[in-house]
Parts: C-alpha cells; structure tokens; sequence
C-alpha cells in the first residue's frame, strides 16, 4: 500500500488540494527516470506548475462502534461507497487514460472491491472495526469522494450516520459530544500510514482546558486505529471540543456519540473535521425540526466575544441574544438557536478565533420521544469539486444545503450517477441558504462558480414511527497539486 503522507508519482509529490508539493521533474523515456539539474539551472519543467494528481487516498472510519477496550460493542449496518465524478465535472480533467478507484481495509491493505469506470461507485459492507482506504488512481485521481453510511434500528442503540471519508490531517479539530447518562463518545483515529504516528489530545470544556486530558498520548500503528474513550478523560464534560495533533504521520479522526437518555434512544452520529481555528466561520447545512444548538470553543488564551447571525433562506438575521456572545479563553460555550422554519447556515465573526459546530435533534411525538441528532461543523468555503455518496439510503428525504457568503454564488449541482444524472444551475443570494431536494439521488455533486459557497447534504427518513437523521458536510475533493521542478543547491 502506498504511504499516504507523501505519494511519490513519476517526479510529482502530491498531497492534498492545492497544496505545497516538491519534486522532481518527469522525464519522457521508458525507465521513468528522475532528473536532477545541475547547479544554477534547469531540467524539465522550467517553472513551477498546477498538474493533475494521478493518485489520492481518503480514509474511512470503519465500524465505529466496534473494537474499543473496555467499551460496548454495537454493530451497525455499515456501507463505504466511493468514486470519481463523472466525466466533465472536474473542470480541465482528464477526458481519456485509465485508473481505478479501489476500497482497502486494515493492516493487510485487503481489498474490498474496485472499478475502473469515471463516475461508477464501489462499495462494499463492513464489519469488522478496520479503517478503510478509499484509493484512487490514474484519470480517476482527480476529485475522488468517500462516504460511510452507519445505521442500526430496532432498539436503543438505533441511529442514522452519513460521515464523508477524510484527507488525512495533522491537525484535526473535532466539535461534539456532551454528558448526560448513557451519552458516550468515542474519537477514533486512524493511521493511513506505512509507520506509526504519535497522537496527542487537547480537550476544552465549559470551564476551561481538561487537565486529565493533558499529555494524553498513543501510538497509532501503520493501516490501524485507535479509539480514546472521551468520557475516560472528560468524564460529565457537557460541551467539549477535541483537538488532534499527529506527529510523525498524518491520521483521519472522527468523534463517534451515542446517546441513550434513560431508556430513551437520542440517536448516534459522527463529528468530523471542524475548519481551523477562525474569526469569521461559516456552519452550513443547519437544519431544522427541532432543537438546535450552536457550539463555540476557544482555543486562545484571551477570552472571545463572538456575533452569530442565522443565514436562511431570505438572507442574514440578526438576533438579539446573538450579538454579544462571550466565550471564556480555553472554554466552550453552547448556545441556543431560536427556532426556524427553513434551513439555515450559520454565520460567527469574532475578535479572537474560534472553532465551532451546530447541534440539531429530531424526535418523535410519541411519548417516549425516541430520536436522532446531527452535527454539522463550520467548513471551508468550497474552490473546487465536492461530493457526498449515498449508498443504501432508500427511502429517504435527501437534500443539499448551499449557503452563500457575503456576495451571491453560483454552483453547478448533479444530483445522481450515470446517464440518469441530473443538472441543474443554482445561484445562492448573498448570505444565505438555498435548498435543492435531492430526490432519489445516490451522489450529489457540487462545483462552485462565482462567489463564495459552502455546503452540505441531509439525509431523514422515519424508521417505525421514529425519526432517523443526520448531516454530510461538503469538503473540496483532491484535484490538483503544485508541481515544483527539483535544483540543486550548492552549500
């Protein structure tokens, strides 16, 4: 298996969207030699240049609720799906070559199925607590997209969860989970890796840093994962956000929650990567029906003071209560959403920079109130291709969720796979939320235009009388590196 942290293809080291890479020119000939040129000159390419990456990997969580010492096990129906997009959607993509798309689990790299077609996705069933790979290579590198579906029905541990499978990172941020009896979260970690890579946890809570979680550290193997029992650390924390830090490698984390109130089932879902700490974030794909709460941490050792203004479907509101949000240095703070009738995204601009997510429930009205929740981070604005599979979810309401930043948007949005596929333009006002349905769909495909947009993909349906639910936040696909022509250097 190819060492995620550095793909070294033919002369190009790529890593990631757009990122910083630096290699060797590609030499035309049948050996596919590397060429150094000599001192104060040039071989190759002569300049810097944005290529194509010809091979990316994102890593998938696996069994979420399986494998972890000392925690119960439960097993949910889990499906990875993953693909290209079709031809045409990655602008200046390849038109022609081959490539796969394959699905690799665990420390044996076993494989778990491939295609070789632009646009078809592979999928497989999981059930053991391995993560998953999600590799692609050749024409089918550039805007590869993964997703994990969990679902469990039936009884107290029920619970619906659609978590898009990640770039690794260095530095994860992970906005979620709270107390409560029988509320337990699990951040597993997961090492995409040909070595192993330390991890390190910082925790903040309603009254500050957790000290217990201080110095936390383990060792994640190779093609393996680990699981942290966030209650072991943080025990009765009604608001905690989790802070990743790899060295040596880098790894993909989510923070998996149960909640069960009672006898009551509340639902499960996954947290995924928050945007970096910021001033002026973005929390799209809110949606309403019930509760709603925002989630703000401070990582900055001076306290913050944060306006929050809900970006619906007739633009920017601003509420009272809003206005003024204070969030203590090192500390959290939850805050309650007025209600809404439509879907909204979330606008925070503060003087310090913050991480933040939103909190949304669905319950039943009967009187056990049985339900599900969905967390939805603050994202980057979107520059290129994004997608989010949606395998095994039939029968559900399926909906993206665009919001605008301070000037209107335009995306191209493709809803589906293969000949069926539709399109369809959609311009987002200024501050705002639109909402395409997305009917059917097993894919839905955005590229931006014009403007600054971010997004997400909703997915609800009712299982025996009670509502299932949660969100997909949209993230940038691998599409293209910097190639950086290799000089030497004399000392």
């Amino acid at each position: 298996m190819t060492n995620v942290t550095g793909i070294v293809r033919a002369g190009v080291v790529a890593v990631g969207v757009a990122a910083l890479a630096v290699g060797a020119t590609r030499v035309d000939g049948a050996d596919g030699t590397v060429q150094l040129a000599p001192a104060n000159a040039r071989a190759g390419l002569p300049e810097s240049s944005d290529v194509l990456v010809d091979q990316a990997s994102l890593v998938c969580p696996g069994q979420q609720r399986l494998g972890a010492t000392g925690l119960r096990d439960v097993k949910g129906t889990v499906t990875v799906a993953a693909a290209s997009p079709a031809d045409g959607v990655v602008e200046g993509g390849p038109t022609t070559g081959t490539g796969t798309v394959q699905l690799l689990a665990g420390p044996s790299s076993g494989g778990l199925g491939q295609t070789s077609d632009q646009g078809a996705a592979v999928s497989a069933r999981l059930s053991s607590a391995d993560p998953v790979l999600a590799r692609a290579t050749g024409a089918l590198a550039p805007g590869l997209v993964a997703t994990q579906v969990w679902r469990h029905g039936g009884d107290d541990d029920r619970g619906l969860a659609v978590t898009p499978c990640q770039l690794p990172s260095s530095d994860v941020w992970l906005v979620g989970g709270g107390n409560g009896a029988s509320r337990t979260e699990r951040v597993l970690v997961s090492n995409p890796g040909a070595n192993a890579v330390s991890v390190s946890f910082e925790v903040l809570g309603h009254s500050g840093r957790i000290d217990a979680a201080a110095g936390r550290t383990v060792s994640v193997p190779p093609l393996s994962r680990e699981v942290l029992s966030l209650d072991a650390v943080a025990p009765d924390e009604p608001s905690p956000v989790v802070h990743v830090t790899a060295t040596g490698g880098v790894v993909s984390a989510v923070l998996d929650e149960q909640w069960i109130d009672g006898a009551t089932a509340r639902g499960i879902d996954d947290s995924t990567r928050a945007a970096a700490p910021g001033t002026d974030l973005v929390v799209p794909g809110v949606e309403t029906g019930g509760t709603v709460r925002l989630r703000l941490g401070n990582p900055a050792g001076t306290e913050a003071l944060a306006q929050v203004r809900l970006l619906g479907a007739k633009g920017a509101v601003q509420p009272d209560n809003l206005r003024a949000v204070r969030v203590p240095a090192g500390a959290t703070v939850d805050v309650a959403l007025p209600p809404s009738t439509t879907a909204m995204g979330l606008g925070i601009r503060s003087d310090q920079p913050l991480v933040a997510a939103a909190w949304t429930e669905r319950r039943a009205a009967t009187a056990d109130q049985m339900g599900d929740f969905a967390w939805t981070p603050a994202t980057p604005a979107l520059r290129g291709v994004a997608g989010v599979l949606l395998p095994d979810l039939r029968g559900t309401t399926k909906r993206l969720l665009l919001t605008a930043g301070p000037g209107p948007a335009t995306v191209q949005v493709r809803l589906g796979s293969g000949p069926g596929a539709r399109l369809s333009q959609v311009t987002v006002p200024a501050d705002s939320t639109s909402v395409v349905d997305a009917g059917d769909a097993d894919a839905v495909w955005v590229v931006p235009g014009t403007g600054t947009v971010r997004g997400a993909v909703s997915v609800a349906g009712v299982d025996a009388g009670v509502p299932f639910f949660s969100v997909a936040s949209l993230s940038e696909a691998p599409v293209r590196a910097l190639s950086v022509p290799v000089r030497q250097v004399r000392n």
